[in-house]
C-alpha cells in the first residue's frame, strides 16, 4: 500500500486549466504540498498549471506509482486499462457514478472489480475524495485549494472515511475550528478493491498515528476487521452509519429474529475494543481525547472538579457520576493546601469552586488556577481534573502551558470545559491544542470523552484454533449423520441431545411412544413435570398449544399426554421435562451474520424476551473473558446480580456455555441457528430447558 500513501510520481488523468472543475483543484492541491515528480493527462491540453500535459498515462516516459483518475465514470474502465499497460500499482478513482447510482453504475464498478482480479492493480474509490497527509503536506484530493485557511495541522489521528464530500468538509471544520489536527485522512468511498481492511495495517503501524477514527457504511469483511481491530495497540473509535434494524430473513429462532444489524454490529465492536460513536462529532472529540492523553482503565476514575461557577460544578458531579466515574473525595491535606485560597467562611469541598479565591486574591501574584491544581494533582484519591474556565474574564486566568506542565508531570489527564469571547475562545483552543490540552464547548462531551480515558481497554487475543479443545466435545454417529443430513429446525428433544453431547448442561427429559410409559417416565423422574408434543419442522410450541406446564400427578399426565396427540393427529412425540423451577429466565443462541459470520447471542429470555428486548452478541469463537463481558453488557444487570434474594447466576458456569456455543457454531458449518429459550438459572446454575437447532 506504500505506493498510495509515498508514491515516487502521480499522474492526473482529467487534469483541466478550468479553475471550477475537480482536475484543476487536484492538480494545484498537489503542485502545493507534493515534491515529486507530477504529470497531467489530458489528450486536449500540451500544458496545464505550467506542467507538460501528457495524451495518456502510457505516453509519460516517466515511473508513475499513483495515478489520480477525475473522468466520467463511463471513460472509468479505459483509463484503468491504460493504468494497467503503464504498470501504475495503484489508482485512486474520485469520480461518482457508480454503484451509488443504479444498475449502470453497479455494473460499471464490477468491471473495474474484474480489472483487479485479472491485473492485480490496486484501486482506491470510486466516488471518494483520495488522501490527505499533514505530515508530509499531501493533498491528493479534488478539495478546494486553500479551503484549510491556516494550512494542515498535523496531529496523531488518522481518520478512514467512505463519505466522500463529508470528509472534506469535516476535515476543513475541525482544522480551521482548531478542533484537532490529523495525521491522514483517508476517504475510500465505494470500496471497489483497496477498504478499511487494507488501510488499518498502515494506519496502526503509522508512527504518526495513535488513534484511528473510521465512518463506515459497510464492512467489507467483518471478521477481519474485527480481528484487525483486536490486536491493535491504538485506539479505534468507529462511527457506523445505516445501523437500522433489519430482522434475519427466514428468522425461525428468537435468536434470529432479535439479531438486528446494530445489535449485532455493537456487539461485535465492543468485543474487539472498538468505541462506537454516535456522530461526527462525537468521534473526533473522543479520538482527540484518546490521542490527548494515555488510557487508564487501572484507575477507578476520581475526578477534582475547578470550576469559577457552583452551578457548572454541580452539573459537572451529576454528568461524571452517569458516565460511571465518580467525584473524587480530597484528601485532609488537600483541603488544608487549599484552604489558605479561600475566605475563612468558605469551607474546601470537591467541586472546587475558586470564585470566592479569585475575588479575595484579584490583583495580586497569587495564580488561583495553578495553585489548586497543584493541590488537587498531588492528591494519591485524584486520578484526573476536569477545568471549567473562561476566556475573556480578567479574573478568571487560566494558564494553558502550566496546566500541560502540571499535568504531564503528574501522570494524570485534565480536561477544559470553555466558555467565552469568541476571539478569546479561539485563541485559547488554539493553544490548547498546541499543548495537547483536550477542550470542549459542552459539560456532556468533556466529560463523556473523559469517561472513556478511564473506561476504554486492549480486548484479549481472539481464542481461534478449537482443535486442540479438549473438552470441544464429540457426537454419536446418528446425530452426526443427522447434522450431514438434515434441514430446517430440529426438534427440542434432538436439538438438546447435540447441545449435550457438546458439554452444554440440559433439563432431564425422555421420549414418550404410548400412556404406559408416560406414565412410569413421571414417576420416575418425579413430579411436577412438564409435556410437549413434538412436530417436526414446528419450532414455536407455544403458539400451537404443544405445552403443558404444572403436572403434579398420574392421571393429569396422562391427560396430557391424549391431548396432545390428539392436537398433532398422532402425528408427532411427546416429550417428557423435569420442571425446573428457577429465579432467572436467560435466552442463549447463535447466527450466522452475512457480515461477522458466526455470532453468539445472550439476553433476557422466556415468555418476555421481546418484552425486555435485551440481547447481546459477541463473534466466535470466544474466549472465557469474551463471554463474562458479554454477561456484563446486559442492560438488565440486577436480574443476574440475585435481584430481592435471588441467588446471583454462577457467571463462569454461563460464560462457559456461551464459549461451547461459539465453538459448536464454528465446528458446525450447517448449523444456521441455535435458539436455547428458556436457558434457566437454578440454584444459580444454567440449564438448557428448551432448545432449537436450524440447519442450512
Amino acid at each position: 500500500m506504500d505506493f498510495f500513501f509515498n508514491p515516487q510520481g502521480i499522474a492526473v488523468i482529467g487534469a483541466t486549466p478550468n479553475p471550477f472543475k475537480g482536475g484543476n483543484a487536484i492538480l494545484k492541491n498537489l503542485i502545493a504540498g507534493y515534491t515529486g515528480g507530477i504529470y497531467p493527462v489530458n489528450p486536449q491540453y500540451s500544458e496545464i498549471e505550467a506542467l507538460t500535459c501528457f495524451h495518456s498515462v502510457r505516453s509519460i516516459p516517466e515511473r508513475v506509482d499513483l495515478a489520480i483518475v477525475f473522468v466520467p465514470a463511463k471513460k472509468v474502465p479505459a483509463t484503468i486499462e491504460d493504468c494497467i499497460a503503464k504498470g501504475v500499482p495503484g489508482v485512486m478513482i474520485e469520480s461518482g457514478g457508480f454503484a451509488e447510482t443504479g444498475l449502470d453504475g453497479t455494473a460499471l464498478q464490477q468491471s473495474l472489480k474484474n480489472m483487479v482480479s485479472r491485473s492485480g492493480i490496486r484501486l482506491w474509490g470510486p466516488n471518494c475524495m483520495g488522501l490527505v497527509d499533514a505530515y508530509r503536506g499531501y493533498v491528493f484530493s479534488f478539495m478546494a485549494p486553500g479551503a484549510l485557511e491556516h494550512g494542515l495541522l498535523r496531529g496523531n489521528i488518522s481518520l478512514v472515511v467512505q463519505s466522500g464530500l463529508l470528509s472534506a468538509g469535516f476535515l476543513i471544520d475541525i482544522m480551521n475550528h482548531y478542533i484537532t489536527g490529523i495525521s491522514k485522512v483517508c476517504s475510500i468511498g465505494n470500496k471497489v478493491d483497496v477498504n478499511e481492511c487494507d488501510l488499518m495495517p498502515h494506519l496502526l503501524h503509522d508512527t504518526n498515528t495513535e488513534v484511528v477514527g473510521l465512518y463506515l457504511e459497510s464492512f467489507s469483511d467483518g471478521r477481519l476487521f474485527a480481528d484487525l481491530c483486536r490486536r491493535s495497540d491504538k485506539p479505534i473509535v468507529l462511527l457506523y452509519g445505516g445501523k437500522s434494524r433489519k430482522g434475519a430473513e427466514a428468522a425461525i429462532s428468537h435468536t434470529a429474529s432479535l439479531a438486528g444489524n446494530q445489535r449485532v454490529i455493537s456487539g461485535i465492536l465492543a468485543q474487539a475494543g472498538v468505541i462506537e460513536a454516535t456522530d461526527f462529532k462525537q468521534m473526533i472529540d473522543i479520538c482527540r481525547s484518546l490521542a490527548a492523553t494515555e488510557t487508564h482503565p487501572e484507575r477507578p476514575g476520581r475526578v477534582a472538579i475547578l470550576t469559577f461557577s457552583g452551578g457548572a460544578g454541580i452539573v459537572s458531579s451529576d454528568f461524571i457520576e452517569k458516565h460511571g466515574l465518580s467525584v473524587a473525595e480530597l484528601s485532609l491535606s488537600t483541603k488544608e493546601s487549599l484552604k489558605g485560597l479561600f475566605p475563612e467562611w468558605m469551607p474546601v469541598s470537591n467541586p472546587v469552586d475558586l470564585w470566592p479565591a479569585m475575588e479575595r486574591h484579584a490583583g495580586s501574584h497569587i495564580d488561583v488556577y495553578a495553585t489548586a491544581l497543584k493541590a488537587v494533582l498531588r492528591d494519591p484519591s485524584v486520578d484526573a481534573v476536569f477545568v471549567h474556565t473562561y476566556a475573556g474574564n480578567i479574573r478568571i486566568k487560566l494558564d494553558i502551558a502550566d496546566l500541560a506542565e502540571q499535568t504531564n508531570t503528574a501522570g494524570k489527564p485534565a480536561f477544559v470545559w470553555l466558555l467565552g469571547n469568541r476571539e478569546e475562545a479561539f485563541a485559547f483552543k488554539k493553544e490548547a491544542l498546541a499543548h495537547g490540552i483536550p477542550v470542549f464547548d459542552e459539560l456532556s462531551r468533556g466529560i463523556e470523552c473523559l469517561a472513556t480515558v478511564f473506561h476504554h481497554r486492549k480486548p484479549p487475543e481472539m481464542q481461534m484454533d478449537l482443535s486442540q479443545r479438549e473438552d470441544a466435545g464429540t457426537l454419536s454417529r446418528e446425530l452426526t449423520h443427522l447434522l450431514e443430513n438434515s434441514s430446517g429446525p430440529l426438534d427440542e428433544h434432538l436439538s438438546k441431545n447435540i447441545l449435550k453431547s457438546y458439554g452444554i448442561p440440559t433439563v432431564e427429559e425422555y421420549i414418550v411412544n404410548d400412556a404406559t410409559e408416560c406414565e412410569a417416565i413421571a414417576v420416575r423422574i418425579g413430579f411436577p413435570v412438564v409435556a410437549k408434543g413434538l412436530l417436526p419442522q414446528a419450532a414455536h410450541k407455544t403458539e400451537l398449544g404443544l405445552i403443558c406446564l404444572g403436572i403434579h400427578d398420574t392421571q393429569t399426565v396422562l391427560t396430557s399426554f391424549n391431548d396432545l396427540m390428539n392436537k398433532m393427529n398422532n402425528n408427532g412425540k411427546v416429550l417428557i421435562q423435569k420442571y425446573l423451577k428457577g429465579s432467572v429466565e436467560l435466552i442463549a443462541g447463535l447466527i450466522r451474520d452475512s457480515q461477522f459470520g458466526t455470532c453468539v447471542m445472550l439476553g433476557i429470555g422466556g415468555v418476555m424476551t421481546e418484552v425486555f428486548n435485551d440481547v447481546v452478541f459477541a463473534m466466535a469463537p470466544l474466549t472465557e473473558r469474551d463471554a463474562l463481558d458479554l454477561t456484563t453488557r446486559l442492560r438488565n444487570q440486577k436480574i443476574l446480580d440475585g435481584y430481592r434474594g435471588e441467588t446471583p447466576v454462577n457467571r463462569k458456569a454461563l460464560a462457559e456455555i456461551l464459549v461451547r456455543l461459539g465453538n459448536i457454531g464454528m465446528m458446525n458449518p450447517r448449523i444456521r441457528e441455535i435458539d436455547i429459550n428458556p436457558l434457566i438459572i437454578s440454584e444459580s446454575e444454567p440449564k438448557a430447558v428448551d432448545a432449537t437447532i436450524v440447519l442450512q
